[in-house]
């Protein structure tokens, strides 16, 4: 384990066995007690800008300092592979880097004796996508996840070109097909039904290309996810749903923390 000091927090890598390295950073502020030590919050990160010279930008941490009051563990995974990041799955075909994460988290989930109905993955659009990937995966009792894309495919080559890199080198169509479905076979092939907590919009430009076919896939595995649908006038695109979005987000993330007799009280009136 090796310990980065970044912007006054510390970033610590972690060397899987495969051979890739994963950075993240710990909750920088303290729990508060016993209960706050039992939960455990999982953010990644949203897609950084690739016009951007400065790191931080380009792999930008999520609400790093937008949690700070909320009493759980938290565990900020970095995406740095690549321009901006792979998706956490890999560089060119491989997905090295999602098995790094998996090892990762489980090690830090046994470390703190995490019970699975107190792991929340979260995150929006990339991180969004990661949150339903690993929530599955690991059997996550609840994932937040804002505005995800789905289709992998369809974004890179519709929207997002220069993460091509992320596929195999002149992907086939069989390879763009497997990226296409890598999302829906993940949540199919899961054994798990996590609680999942979807914010969207129909004002979103990228909206019908991937949640009418993530609520699908979700109905395929029995679960009715809780839908926030942001319809206002002032939320326009993509980039801004979740900024409109933000005391929606964190009023869900609050109440998943919450005493169970305050999560009853509410659910009871």
């Amino acid at each position: 384990m090796e310990v980065i000091f970044v912007a006054g927090k510390t970033e610590i890598n972690y060397y899987a066995t495969n051979g890739v390295t994963i950075t993240y950073m710990e909750d920088p502020y303290p729990v508060q007690n016993k209960l706050g030590e039992q939960k455990l919050v999982v953010i990644f990160q949203s897609l950084g800008d690739e016009k951007s010279d400065d790191p931080a930008k380009r792999f930008p941490y999520t609400l790093i300092d937008g949690l700070k009051f909320y009493n759980c563990r938290k565990i900020y995974v970095k995406d740095s592979e690549g321009l901006v990041g792979t998706y956490y799955l890999g560089l060119n075909g491989k997905l090295d880097i999602k098995e790094a994460v998996i090892e990762f988290l489980k090690n830090k989930i046994k470390e703190y004796k995490i019970s699975p109905e107190n792991l929340i993955m979260f995150g929006f659009s990339k991180g969004g996508y990661a949150a339903l990937m690993f929530g599955f995966e690991l059997g996550a009792g609840h994932i937040i996840t804002a505005v995800p894309q789905f289709d992998l495919t369809s974004w890179i080559y519709k929207y997002k070109p220069h993460l091509t890199y992320i596929l195999p080198n002149n992907p086939s169509d069989e390879d763009k097909k497997f990226y296409k479905n890598y999302l829906k076979n993940t949540i199919l092939q899961s054994e798990h039904r996590p609680d999942v907590y979807l914010i969207t919009s129909k004002n979103d430009n990228t909206h019908d290309d991937h949640i009418p076919q993530l609520l699908e896939t979700l109905a395929m595995k029995n679960i009715t996810p809780y839908v926030y649908y942001n319809n206002n006038d002032f939320v326009t695109r993509h980039n801004n749903v979740v900024i409109n979005s933000m005391n929606e987000i964190l009023t869900i993330l609050g109440m998943l923390l919450c005493d169970e007799k305050v999560r009853s009280f509410w659910s009871n009136r």
